[in-house]
């Protein structure tokens, strides 16, 4: 995409924010947000949108939360996933009787979210494709639902913005937004970060985050499907849909990073590459059915197979991020360092020799169902959790990590908050099944923008 191109698509989307939020604030104070009460007979109403892998995940997790959760309505771009969806939660018998979706409960195409924000819900679940969630987000909000979204919450810069806007609205209507960072969630975490911002391991100095593991899924194309609709369907593999592995995955690790120094850092620097990923093969399949034969390698995708990161944050403290997909030795998992001792950010604090001095000895629980429990119980309580501008704040550090390495050159956070035009994702009103968006692979050495 050219940088007059890109110019102009985000000139469009700060126009559609300004618009939104203007909307929002001027037209929703006088809307009511529906009720839940603090009675834990009362039912939830929930939405789903995104019906793939991690929003059937999601939505089985937030029944698991609390039972009296009821799922109502459910949207996906493709509606036959929506409906295999609801058809296999109604055969559960773990969840009889909860799972009330009518045929005309069930949504599809790019305005899907507009439809399902409509329905009689008190909470929607949000596991699209990243690219689409900042302007889902908006909507959601305007409408007066709570929201719990997956990670990340964008796959630029321009979405970041957008997100976090979405987020402050949010907190002035008193709407809760919880994101899929589990981690924050869980109680082991919950009570080794308490100790370490007492000052348990000193000053922090530096650390380490890691996820690296095997390939991905690469699917093929499906009868009737538009071009941008196939690359919606296999999103992980284009930059302006899924971030990189770096903003879609790697995220967890940055997150807890961000966590242990209570925020981003100040100034990224990183290197990588694309050396091994390679789909020749499905990608020809692919241009063949689509009739581009000649045109397949923009099939293959444009994300990197390995990033790796220095993150300095406020303090001068330093902290290496290495992520990728690829063979060899996997890895996943953070370690910070103290002028006192060190931590594996995951319950467990050690002297400057290694020693163990402090161990989490409590309850255990899946953070996939606690940041539902605890989703809930807030929006029960009237006190509504709200993590939006912190899940933005770590998906612009990936983003910033991303943009650093495609660059070669370093970049700062007031940078990221203030200066960059970075926007991949066209406006909302290109999404309709069309020719698909193609980005050339980037090289290492790519304008800053």
């Amino acid at each position: 995409m050219s940088t007059e191109r890109r110019s102009d698509m985000n000139t469009r989307t700060s126009n559609i924010a300004s618009h939104t939020a203007a909307a929002g604030a001027a037209g929703l104070a006088a809307m009511a947000v529906p009720a839940v009460h603090a009675a834990g007979s009362d039912e939830i109403r929930v939405g789903l949108l995104g019906c793939g892998g991690r929003g059937s995940g999601a939505v089985r997790n937030c029944m698991d939360a609390d039972p009296s959760v009821v799922v109502v309505a459910l949207a996906d771009l493709f509606p036959e996933k929506a409906r295999r969806l609801r058809d296999a939660l109604m055969k559960d018998p773990k969840y009889k009787d909860r799972v009330r979706v009518p045929d005309d409960a069930i949504f599809g195409g790019f305005d899907c979210h507009e439809k399902l924000v409509k329905t009689d819900t008190h909470l929607l679940l949000m596991a699209t494709a990243p690219a689409f969630r900042p302007w889902q987000m908006m909507v959601a909000i305007q409408a007066g639902k709570h929201v719990f979204t997956e990670k990340p919450v964008a796959t630029d810069v321009a979405g970041c913005r957008l997100f976090i806007e979405a987020a402050r609205l949010a907190e002035q209507r008193k709407l809760a937004i919880v994101a899929g960072t589990q981690r924050r969630h869980e109680f082991s975490r919950v009570e080794l970060m308490k100790r370490i911002h007492e000052g348990a391991i000193g000053e922090l100095l530096g650390g380490q985050c890691y996820w690296y593991g095997g390939g991905i899924w690469y699917r093929g194309y499906e009868e009737g499907m538009s071009e941008l609709e196939w690359q919606c369907h296999n999103w992980y593999h284009f930059t302006w849909l899924s971030g990189d592995q770096v903003v879609e995955q790697h995220i967890h690790n940055i997150d807890v990073m961000n966590w242990c120094f209570n925020g981003p850092p100040k100034l990224i620097t990183a290197v990588g590459g694309r050396g091994v990923r390679d789909y020749s093969d499905q990608a020809k399949q692919v241009a063949a059915k689509l009739g581009k034969p000649d045109d397949w390698v923009k099939y293959n995708g444009n994300i990197w197979d390995h990033i790796v990161a220095e993150m300095e944050y406020p303090n001068g403290a330093r902290c290496l991020s290495f992520c990728g997909h690829g063979p060899g030795t996997h890895r996943n998992g953070e370690k910070i360092v103290g002028s006192k001792g060190t931590s594996d950010c995951n319950g467990r604090i050690m002297d400057l020799e290694g020693k163990v001095v402090w161990q989490y000895q409590g309850q255990n629980v899946n953070g996939q169902v606690q940041e539902h429990v605890d989703l809930i119980r807030s929006i029960r309580s009237g006190q509504p959790l709200n993590e939006g501008v912190r899940i933005g704040e770590s998906t612009l550090t990936a983003i910033g990590i991303r943009i650093a390495a495609y660059t070669g050159q370093s970049v700062s956070w007031e940078w990221l908050m203030k200066g960059s035009k970075n926007q991949l994702v066209p406006d909302p009103s290109q999404w309709k099944p069309g020719p698909g968006v193609f980005h050339p692979i980037a090289t290492g050495a790519d304008p800053l923008v």
